[in-house]
């Protein structure tokens, strides 16, 4: 059973952590068996960072009450996600309540080293608080992380106590911050000199595992503030220096590099529960970085391969049909159909409890304000009403589906056409929407497995009518 070690530095690597988990949400195949995400950032209370931990506690509890026999054809939440007892993040320094220069013990410094770094740290750097992160000053969160490479931190030392042969390493980070520009090359350096280590059990595994990493370089610009520590002024000389030192001091196995010219300007929010920006579609291709790094069976140590992404085309607003053909066949399927389920479990469900399927398995209403119901409910409004939604309003634009548009649910997906369909189809067969959903649920439920749990088979019946459906509605290449 392979594991791919998944570690989210910073806010981005938050961000990105959330669309990986809404594909996999969706039945995007993963390429591992079980994914353990790890969130690594001094702001604990980071708005980007909590809704991420809130999402993978809510897939992690759907997906345990789900088995994945021979039986089960739904791909939906598919891929395991496990915690590691991490509770999804990695606690570092200790920077509670503690200026940058108190975490160093500048006091304590004498004269001369005082004076030196004083060369390297602003007044501003050396008074600012570290519980809101590193603010986009790398040279601060380089002193901080380097807590990982600590001897005695048992913490990574316990969450890869599992390691084993064909397991995976992979990093997530901007380049253009303070958390993930400093975080990156020290963690990746942590792993490669893990020999050196009498904590990790396994430290020759983890040295020679394939890792893979992504740094996300500007795709978001902020506000002007003269009262904040960010400058957006500063992302693009920040990125060519990471650049410039990542040359010649990474030893990855694979490598990628994601942008976007276009960029939103957020609000200027330094941290906590204030920074939680909208949904963007360069995150959801940096989490097809870590699909195509697990799948890719040729990379292995020593390959240094290095991949960009790229549209077949560009627009202001951008969907499915505007992506690469590669891209399509991994995105479309898994995200139509999972945004059809969504509008059909928030919009028609509680009406079809009188059918003959639910009538079988002693289905009710009562059913839906069940523990497992109930987070397939939170989940399906976190898809489409909050991530679908701010991919849709940001800029650059993703918007793949007219949200509004459940009525007519097949006609409501953008870049693609309906099926026409023939004389005897319009006289005999003249389905649509939910209607059709209906039909096939009743088709498939007569040839799904009765041996299968409640839950399972609820989740089968539904997979493979809106599959069926989206055959007959869809001209999905």
């Amino acid at each position: 059973m392979s594991k791919l070690y998944l570690f989210g530095i910073g806010g981005t690597g938050s961000r990105v952590i959330r669309s990986l988990t809404m594909l996999l949400a969706s039945g995007v195949d993963a390429g591992a068996d079980t994914i353990v995400p790890v969130i690594i950032d001094p702001d604990l209370s980071n708005g980007d960072l909590t809704r991420t931990v809130s999402l993978l506690k809510v897939y992690k509890e759907i997906r345990s009450e789900l088995s994945f026999g021979s039986e089960m054809q739904s791909r939906y939440f598919k891929t395991n996600i496990d915690d590691q007892g991490t509770d999804f993040r990695l606690p570092i320094a200790n920077v509670g309540n503690k200026t940058f220069g108190q975490y160093i013990e500048y006091d304590n410094l004498c004269m001369e080293d005082k004076a030196m770094t004083s060369l390297l740290f602003s007044n501003r750097n050396l008074n600012a608080q570290m519980q809101e992160g590193f603010k986009g000053n790398p040279n601060m969160g380089s002193i901080v992380l380097n807590d990982f490479c600590d001897p005695s931190n048992n913490v990574l030392a316990n969450l890869l106590s599992g390691f084993a042969d064909g397991d995976k390493i992979f990093i997530i980070s901007s380049i253009f911050g303070g958390t993930g520009a400093a975080g990156f090359p020290l963690l990746l350096k942590t792993f490669r000199q893990a020999q050196q280590f009498n904590t990790f059990a396994n430290p020759a595994i983890i040295a020679n595992a394939p890792i893979g990493a992504l740094s996300v370089l500007p795709y978001f610009g902020l506000q002007s503030d003269n009262e904040s520590e960010i400058n957006m002024a500063t992302f693009i000389t920040k990125a060519k220096s990471a650049l410039t030192y990542y040359q010649n001091n990474l030893d990855t196995d694979a490598l990628y590099y994601i942008a976007d010219s276009m960029t939103s300007s957020y609000a200027n929010v330094e941290g906590s529960d204030g920074q939680k920006n909208d949904a963007h579609f360069i995150e959801v291709a940096a989490a097809l970085a870590v699909i195509d790094f697990a799948k890719d069976t040729q990379i292995m140590r020593g390959s240094h391969i290095y991949k960009e992404f790229a549209t077949e085309q560009e627009a202001d607003t951008m969907d499915l049909s505007m992506l690469s053909p590669s891209t399509r066949k991994v995105l479309a399927p898994a995200l139509i159909s999972f945004y059809i389920f969504s509008q059909f479990y928030q919009h028609h469900l509680d009406s079809t409890f009188g059918a003959a399927w639910a009538i079988a398995r002693n289905f009710k209403p009562d059913m839906l304000s069940e523990g497992f119901y109930r987070n397939l409910s939170t989940l399906t409004t976190w898809f489409k009403d909050e991530w679908l939604a701010e991919m849709a309003r940001n800029s650059r634009a993703f918007q793949p589906f007219n949200t509004e548009g459940y009525g007519s649910i097949f006609h409501s997906i953008t870049g693609y056409e309906t099926k026409q369909l023939g004389f005897l189809g319009k006289f005999w067969g003249n389905k649509d929407g939910f209607v059709l959903i209906d039909d096939e649920i009743a088709k498939s439920s007569n040839g799904v497995d009765k041996r299968l749990s409640d839950k399972d088979y609820f989740m089968n019946v539904h997979w493979i009518a809106i599959k069926n459906a989206i055959t007959k509605r869809l001209n999905l290449v």
